[in-house]
């Protein structure tokens, strides 16, 4: 796989220097757009390509870009909580801007610790870390039949979340006369991307493949699709049958081969002040 150190640099750039003019000028209420070659990039008509491998080449081809993106980002925001947590516990005080956005992270992490507390940070990096790419194309994979399902086609969605409010997306055809759930409709597959990157890393459901990552980071080991995919039992009601329906998509399709550590997965995030 492509190297992705300028990619990285460039995502880290924006992340603390675009952000941080933001929130430097005291604007409290900005939404933060995030931008890329692939962020508008249409889902290929993936029914009309007839050969399976060829069908396979191109799902994951279009769509390993997009995680590669969402991973950049949140591994520019674990650096950046680093460097905070450390003026912290030196007693360094924030600036306004900082702690906005030191605020708006554990916002969008939903993480309800006090700010800038040890358990604050202990939460947020409990959460704010990659997914491997294998995982991620594995249950888009399946989610959306290749690209193929009609939410795919008609809401970008890949993953198959839902909503509750009425209108918020599509309704299944199989939907029981007593319930409300709708499948989610997304702008571009980009951002259903990051609103699934959004809702592994803090939904409750998911809490124990949080921690299976949190440990194998703790044991200095990479990130193992097969041992994460284990705490996503709660992601179908087929349960295990899910669970090794997505290892065996994973070793048959060889997708550990798109994965692409975290540049603190061997060696831990150091901030040093001169």
């Amino acid at each position: 796989m492509k190297s992705t150190s300028s990619s990285l640099l460039a995502t880290a750039w924006c992340f603390f220097f675009c952000l941080s003019d933001v929130f430097a000028n005291e604007s409290t209420s900005v939404e933060t757009n995030e931008t890329s070659v692939s962020q508008d990039a249409e889902l290929p008509e993936m029914a009309a390509i007839s050969d399976v491998q060829t069908k396979k080449d191109t799902f994951f081809g279009f769509l390993e870009p997009i995680i590669e993106q969402a991973n950049l980002r949140i591994q520019a925001e674990r650096a950046w909580l680093k460097v905070i947590e450390t003026d912290l516990r030196n007693d360094r005080a924030l600036a306004a801007w900082q702690h906005s956005l030191l605020e708006k992270l554990g916002n969008d992490y939903k993480v309800d610790e006090p700010v800038g507390s040890r358990a604050y940070f202990a939460e947020l990096f409990l959460r704010v870390d990659v997914l491997p790419a294998s995982l991620v194309l594995a249950q888009a994979a399946n989610e959306s039949a290749w690209g193929t399902s009609r939410f795919a086609v008609d809401g970008n969605n890949l993953f198959g979340q839902w909503c509750f409010t009425k209108g918020c997306g599509l309704v299944p055809s199989g939907r029981d006369s007593d319930e409300s759930h709708e499948v989610r409709v997304f702008d571009s597959v980009t951002e259903s991307v990051n609103s699934y990157f959004r809702n592994i890393n803090t939904h409750r459901q998911y809490h124990s493949l949080r921690t299976i990552r949190s440990e194998l980071r703790y044991l200095g080991q990479a990130l193992d699709s097969e041992t994460l995919a284990w705490g996503l039992e709660g992601y179908s009601i087929r349960g295990e049958h899910y669970i090794r329906e997505l290892i065996a998509m994973i070793r048959y399709n060889r997708l550990d081969e798109f994965d692409q550590p975290a540049f603190y997965a061997s060696r831990a995030i150091e901030v040093r002040r001169q």
